[in-house]
């Protein structure tokens, strides 16, 4: 069971705060101040005793919302994928139990997962822009060009052009087969398995915001550009993460935040728990249908679920 316990972080905090009070109210009994202060004490320790059943009841009732979302998902998201090919990309600190339950979530709705793509931590690094732009200038199809940008942006699209492509054939296996291998042998990207095949669309599974270690714009500019390049390389993408990633140094807030980006690229702020997921195949579904949305609970959003403006 999916653990929702910082969805309540104000109701714990008060709770704290009286634990606080309680432990100060001891302390001036015991230095003999008399009636008022044991009353007060008295009044604390119950109305901490009615928060501890209030969170307890919200937890229960995060808990069956989300065992009815994984017995009613099956049947929410059934064939609106099928025929579809999709690619899951994991970014960097995105929760593995997450990724997983997404990859399940897919194949329920009949899409065809050609595999997982991560990306690896150190593809934000300083050092790897070089790197990136020399990989991009190696792999880049004949004839194609690359943006005149950084080699955050020149790298995220020779990969994504690689990996989500509606072209078939020869030359669609060999840079399926060549170019993945090259980030992997870099150590900026690592599959779990070869891919088979180009996808047209994409998963893209954020984790929590970028440290804020003074570097915070850089990385999030690079994980920017690598979703706006599975999006613009393919037929449409999804990017999902949980409610801390539309926050603050939160890629999910910064896709919202730059407006030509989010009039492509949809996004779910709920992929921790079975609703959002189910979310996120609706959203993907839209996406290869030409729409695009920002679903969730945290900010500006059209709502939980796409049609649900």
């Amino acid at each position: 069971m999916i653990n929702f316990r910082y969805h309540l972080v104000s109701l714990v905090a008060v709770l704290f705060a009286l634990s606080v009070g309680l432990v100060l109210g001891a302390g001036v009994l015991s230095s003999g101040t008399g009636t008022a202060a044991a009353v007060q004490v008295v009044d604390l320790q119950a109305e901490t005793a009615l928060l501890r059943e209030r969170l307890a009841s919200n937890e229960a009732t995060v808990a069956f919302a989300d065992d009815f979302g994984d017995a009613t998902q099956p049947e929410q998201v059934a064939d609106r994928l099928t025929g579809r090919s999709v690619v899951v990309v994991v970014l960097p600190g995105a929760d593995g139990q997450s990724v997983s339950s997404t990859r399940e979530a897919l194949a329920e709705a009949g899409a065809d997962i050609v595999g997982t793509v991560t990306v690896e931590p150190g593809w934000t690094d300083a050092a790897s822009e070089s790197i990136l732009d020399s990989l991009a200038a190696q792999l880049v199809t004949s004839g194609a060009s690359l943006p005149d940008t950084d080699g955050y942006e020149r790298g995220a699209v020779v990969l994504a052009a690689s990996v989500v492509d509606e072209r078939t054939g020869e030359d669609a296996a060999a840079d399926l087969e060549t170019t993945p291998a090259a980030f992997v042998e870099s150590g900026l990207v690592s599959l779990d398995e070869p891919l088979r095949g180009p996808a047209e669309l994409a998963v893209l599974v954020a984790g929590d915001p970028v440290d804020d270690d003074g570097e915070a714009g850089r990385r999030l500019g690079a994980l920017t550009s690598l979703t706006a390049a599975f999006d613009s390389q393919g037929a449409g993408a999804v990017l999902a993460g949980p409610p801390t990633s539309a926050g603050s140094r939160g890629l999910v807030d910064a896709v919202r935040a730059d407006t030509d980006l989010a009039a492509d690229v949809s996004t779910v702020d709920m992929v921790q728990v079975s609703l959002g997921r189910t979310t996120v195949v609706l959203a993907l579904a839209e996406q290869a249908d030409g729409g695009v949305g920002h679903y969730g609970a945290v900010g500006q959003v059209d709502g939980p679920v796409p049609g649900r403006r």
